[in-house]
């Protein structure tokens, strides 16, 4: 598949799934390639869709 910036929902689902397929991959081959593409893909949608809070670690440990 020809692989493009992923900007729905869908298409990033589509990416993880074909990334998780292909993850051990052989070096040097297309599947390879691909990967390397999905990765920086991938990150590239979640760096800008996916925000995680930053928390205080000592707030976390005394919910403990």
């Amino acid at each position: 598949m020809n692989w493009s910036v992923l900007k729905t929902e869908a298409t990033y689902q589509k990416a993880v799934k074909r990334t998780l397929a292909i993850f051990h991959a052989k070096e040097g081959t297309p599947e390879s390639n691909e990967l390397a593409m999905l990765l920086v893909l991938i990150k590239d949608y979640e760096d800008k869709h996916i925000h995680i809070p930053e928390v205080d670690p000592l707030e976390v440990i005394k919910l403990f």
